[in-house]
């Protein structure tokens, strides 16, 4: 049996892990977020609206992962402008990309130069490797006064598992979720995030389907205490429709807008 491994960023294993996934995605050819475009105007309007309410001075956008965004055509559709650059760690998208935005930087976050008074992603954040060092960057990326937008799923909540572990047997689903209630309870006795890695994804030995590449296990408890003396943080009541859709959006996701003083 495949053991569960969880792991902090800062562990060796992840950089094997970074080398393995950034193979599939340059060498896969089923990847949804590299075919269809992104289309979440539920979460982008809560980024729309902060634009609005910047329109006294030409506002800096930057959304980071932006695979096929179609946050420019909202943009339109809301009939708001601003100055919007997209960032990807890879150049699938880029022709598309620099169709759409005024700046496109391919590359780590590190590439971007410059500051922003609005940064999100969406469903970016539990693919990422290095969040603590992801959330530092965007961090000194953000203007002061400037609001930063993160919408990913959540899965600090009792039992509830990232499809990266879908290949693994019920007895080892059973011991991954026990070690994750474990974890965020040290990580809030602590007051120290955790950012727990995945490194044995399902991705690797099934296909692919959504999120079974997702390896870092978000925690809105891991989230809250890094922005707890950086920042203001604020969930956002997102619009839902079914039952299903409700309780995803308001118990399985993060959600939030966090401003910088």
């Amino acid at each position: 049996m495949t053991h569960p491994r969880l792991v902090p960023e800062s562990s060796p294993l992840v950089q094997v892990l970074r080398s393995r996934l950034d193979d599939f995605y340059r060498n896969t050819k089923g990847y949804d977020a590299f075919q269809n475009h992104s289309w979440h105007p539920d979460l982008w309007s809560y980024v729309v609206d902060e634009i609005q309410r910047n329109q006294t001075k030409s506002c800096r956008v930057l959304e980071i992962g932006a695979g096929r965004t179609g946050f420019r055509q909202y943009l339109r559709e809301r009939g708001v402008s601003a100055h919007f650059t997209t960032q990807d760690v890879t150049p699938q998208n880029e022709i598309f990309l620099r169709e759409q935005c005024d700046e496109v930087v391919i590359g780590p976050l590190s590439n971007v130069a410059g500051s922003f008074d609005l940064i999100f992603s969406t469903f970016v954040l539990e693919h990422v490797t290095d969040p603590g060092a992801t959330l530092e960057t965007m961090w000194k990326l953000l203007q002061p006064g400037g609001s930063l937008f993160i919408f990913c799923p959540r899965y600090d909540v009792p039992f509830y598992l990232s499809h990266s572990a879908d290949h693994y047997p019920a007895p080892a689903r059973m011991a991954i979720a026990l070690r994750l209630l474990v974890a965020r309870m040290v990580a809030i006795i602590t007051r120290e995030p955790r950012f727990l890695i995945h490194v044995d994804p399902a991705v690797f030995v099934l296909p692919w389907s959504r999120d079974r590449d997702a390896v870092h296990w978000v925690s809105y408890v891991d989230l809250a205490i890094w922005f707890k003396d950086r920042g203001r943080v604020e969930k956002l009541q997102v619009p839902s429709g079914s039952l299903k859709d409700a309780i995803a959006k308001k118990f399985l996701q993060v959600n939030i807008r966090v401003t910088k003083p």
